[in-house]
């Protein structure tokens, strides 16, 4: 059985609500890490930031530590929300379209209530239909020639949908009744320069809360088709019998999109500096004064009990 996060552990009251969801990262424990934290964790804290906190709150705390929560909330709405912070720690050169997204309203988009594990969660071929129509939509923006050419081919070449971290739902349960939430994407696009693949990649959120909902990646190929040279010059001269061969090539012109590539080192630290510094530092410290020694107690006492100690239960918030 998957442990729970230590906050629902330690304050069961949380569990009640579903739309609470804090951490469960062994690599950032409550307070914070004592070593460097990986990039894959840091944007994994940086999706549960909202629910951290919640915690914290929930646990109590003085006017001046709401203070520092409400300066927290400041820089994150400034970043885009959790969805902005994520798409900046993914540290691809280019910018990072925002887009509100058409809200969800036919059957069978989301899994059904009989699957309470799963209610409200979009379905992943309606994840991948969003996300396609978000990058069709941004390569015609980008490269003119789509508008309105009629030898260029798009082909998919690969479809990814991370099953990692695993998405939230879109419903909240409200004094009203069920009310859906609006999502929307963080989507970047770039080319390889080598291959000539366009590269897509976005993920969802809900507006507001900041709840990710899940992401896809698709990979194209452009082909520019074009008649052969020997036909054309046969049919200037009447010769009805010249080769019709058509030729397929990689089609290069890719307008705007830029090269797709990881930012320098300096600037991928630059990046990392300012998500720890103005979110994640200001979070773990609030942490540390608010409840970590009933996170590192817990710790302790399972591992005492994993070791045939006392196995005493930690007091209920």
């Amino acid at each position: 059985m998957p442990r729970l996060a230590p906050a629902l552990e330690i304050f069961p009251t949380l569990a009640r609500f579903q739309t609470i969801r804090p951490r469960r990262l062994a690599e950032v424990p409550i307070g914070g890490p004592s070593h460097e934290v990986s990039p894959r964790a840091l944007q994994q804290s940086a999706i549960h930031l909202y629910h951290d906190l919640g915690v914290i709150v929930f646990a109590g705390c003085s006017v001046a530590e709401v203070r520092r929560i409400g300066d927290v909330l400041k820089e994150v709405v400034a970043l885009g929300g959790p969805g902005g912070v994520v798409a900046r720690l993914d540290g691809w050169e280019g910018e990072v379209v925002r887009r509100r997204e058409r809200s969800l309203k036919g059957k069978g988009e989301l899994y059904r209530d009989l699957d309470e594990k799963r209610t409200g969660i979009i379905r992943p071929e309606v994840l991948l239909q969003l996300a396609k129509t978000r990058f069709e939509e941004t390569l015609k923006e980008r490269i003119p020639e789509l508008r309105t050419a009629k030898d260029i081919d798009i082909r998919e070449t690969q479809v990814i949908l991370p099953g990692s971290p695993p998405p939230r739902g879109i419903i909240n349960k409200t004094a009203n009744g069920p009310r859906r939430l609006p999502i929307e994407s963080f989507t970047t696009m770039g080319v390889n320069r080598v291959s000539g693949y366009t590269i897509g990649e976005t993920r969802f959120f809900t507006v507001g809360s900041g709840n990710y909902v899940g992401g896809a990646r698709v990979d194209y190929l452009m082909l520019k088709y074009e008649e052969d040279k020997q036909k054309k010059d046969g049919e200037k001269n009447g010769n009805k019998s010249a080769s019709t061969s058509i030729s397929v090539k990689p089609f290069w012109g890719h307008g705007n999109l830029k090269q797709r590539r990881r930012v320098g080192y300096e600037e991928q630290t630059a990046i990392f500096d300012q998500v720890i510094g103005k979110l994640m530092q200001p979070l773990w410290e609030l942490e540390r004064s608010v409840w970590a020694d009933q996170a590192g107690e817990l710790e302790r006492r399972r591992e005492k009990k994993k070791w045939g100690g006392d196995d005493t239960q930690v007091n209920d918030a």
